[in-house]
């Protein structure tokens, strides 16, 4: 939540006024101290929320145009007590969830509701705080920060959708500060991924457990470290390690399958131009214990520079015009296990230049032409639109 600007709808200061009138003013003499904490806890919340609309023209896919809300996400933050916080996060996707009967079909049945983050926070020190619950993994940039606001293109890259899963999010502990000014941590360990769930073109995306009711036999630990040695660099180092073959570690004649990701980004933003570049590295010491045609290694990079437009004419607004190219290589089957040969359909190289329009910091709107080549010579083209927002 810190990473937002947060705005407290009217409806609730209106309600907030209600109850301190009723509790706060005039409080009877045997209010419960717990109730009493609780009515504070109410008081003290702020809410946010982003979300975004997109079109899609495909080109040559063979699929049909595409109109879609994306997400709507709903966030609120509590102050329960002194150095105690809630956080919580919930997200809807696709804008519809069909209920019904097991095999009942519907075309438009696509979404989900999902719990992203909840959790609590307690402030052990000023500067470092220990969370407990559903948290974002601390993997990359764009899993911690992925509103429509903060990232170039109609879609997220697809470096954080087949390289590095975004948005991932498992319950666990974790503790994030500051080591000195300008330096960073983040430290978790959390629910682990189910490997036998991976699919050779997705990296570990299709892996991700999101604490539904997930088998817990195997975690993983992640650790980052963000620097911004000067305003407008940002570099950040993360490494993810655990089991994900989610077995009984009882079970004789066994051995645990273990992933691991490295992730190496960079940040750059001064003088109209916005320059980024990301890395990530994955592997899987077993991929044959977990499921056929499963890589042991793959990894991706992305690049992209953007420039406003409106900063060159030296004009005096909030008002900001980008233009920008990203260029990407996502190798999902680098090396395979032995007898296993690589599926050139899930190595690729993509291609964006679009326009980002942002008349305030919480509004946008972008449009870009995205171009997909696949090792085997398959493509997939698209225009796009879109407009999102986030406060």
């Amino acid at each position: 939540m810190s990473r937002h600007i947060i705005l407290t709808p009217s409806l609730l200061i209106f309600a907030g006024q209600l109850l301190a009138a009723d509790q706060v003013q005039s409080p009877p003499p045997t209010l419960d101290g717990a109730v009493h904490q609780a009515s504070q806890a109410l008081r003290s919340i702020t809410w946010g929320a982003y979300g975004e609309a997109h079109y899609t023209n495909n080109q040559n896919t063979g699929k049909d145009d595409q109109l879609d809300l994306h997400r709507l996400v709903l966030m609120l933050e509590s102050k329960l007590a002194d150095r105690w916080r809630l956080v919580g996060e919930i997200e809807i996707e696709h804008a519809y969830v069909k209920g019904g009967t097991k095999g009942a079909t519907d075309t438009y049945a696509n979404g989900y509701v999902a719990v992203e983050q909840g959790y609590l926070g307690w402030q052990m020190h000023p500067r470092h705080e220990l969370k407990v619950g559903m948290m974002l993994v601390p993997i990359s940039i764009t899993n911690l920060h992925h509103e429509p606001t903060v990232f170039h293109g109609v879609e997220r890259p697809l470096f954080d959708s087949r390289i590095v899963p975004s948005t991932w999010h498992e319950i666990g502990v974790g503790v994030d500060g500051h080591i000195v000014d300008g330096l960073t941590y983040a430290v978790a360990v959390q629910g682990g991924l189910a490997g036998t769930s991976f699919n050779a073109g997705n990296g570990f995306r299709d892996g991700r457990q999101k604490s539904a009711e997930s088998s817990a036999e195997d975690l993983m630990a992640t650790a980052r470290l963000d620097w911004k040695p000067v305003d407008g660099l940002w570099l950040a180092v993360a490494a993810n390690v655990g089991g994900v073959d989610q077995r009984n570690e009882q079970e004789p004649g066994e051995n645990g399958v273990m992933g691991s990701l490295l992730v190496a980004e960079g940040r750059w933003n001064n003088s109209g131009f916005a320059i980024g570049v990301s890395a990530a590295q994955g592997h899987i010491n077993d991929p044959a214990a977990l499921k056929a045609g499963l890589p042991e290694t793959f990894w991706g990079v992305n690049g992209f520079a953007a420039y406003d437009i409106l900063h060159a004419m030296a004009l005096d607004t909030p008002d900001r015009l980008y233009v920008f190219g990203m260029a990407e290589r996502l190798v999902n089957n680098a090396t395979m296990p032995e007898g296993v040969d690589v599926a050139p359909k899930n190595n690729s190289r993509s291609y964006k230049v679009g326009l980002t329009y942002q008349p305030n910091t919480w509004v946008t709107f972008k449009g870009d032409y995205h171009y997909l080549r696949n090792d085997d010579g398959s493509r997939a083209d698209s225009w796009n639109l879109g407009a999102g927002f986030a406060f």
